[in-house]
């Protein structure tokens, strides 16, 4: 990760640019205040009723299966979901673990996902195996480090 310049950091918090904790925090503040507040996803495919709490638990399932493999601050989660719960999931769980998200958008093709995941190096990529016209193909992901015997 880059190092910011220490007089840097102060001067944006002093100007309101930046806060003390991490995005992950703030998110995890904003869920435990809103914890029973529904979260519907609007889907013909995949229609999803709950509250945040719901979400959020998954979230943190995602995450602590993540943080097991050696995903942590400053990696990069790519992700390419159409609406549904799931996507939000992926986001709340890159957040809590200090991740940088890459979400792609659920309609593009090969050409597009393979230019993106060439281009970010991701250390992991999540999509579902089929939506719409849309299939997963492991190759197109091979380049994704994702796991090895190191973490």
């Amino acid at each position: 990760m880059r190092k910011i310049p220490a007089d840097l950091v102060q001067r944006y918090e002093k100007e309101g640019w930046w806060a003390p904790e991490t995005f992950g925090a703030m998110l995890a503040r904003g869920l435990a205040a809103s914890a029973g507040t529904v979260f519907r996803v609007h889907s013909a495919v995949r229609p999803w009723a709950g509250t945040f709490s719901d979400v959020e638990r998954i979230a943190r399932r995602l995450a602590g299966g993540l943080r097991a493999r050696g995903v942590g601050p400053g990696d990069v989660i790519a992700f390419q979901l159409p609406n549904w719960m799931e996507a939000a999931a992926v986001f709340w769980a890159s957040a809590f673990l200090g991740a940088a998200v890459v979400p792609i958008v659920h309609f593009y093709g090969r050409e597009e996902v393979g230019y993106i995941l060439g281009a970010i190096e991701p250390r992991v990529f999540i999509t579902a195996e089929r939506f719409g016209r849309m299939e997963y193909q492991a190759d197109l992901c091979a380049g994704v480090r994702a796991f090895d015997d190191d973490g």
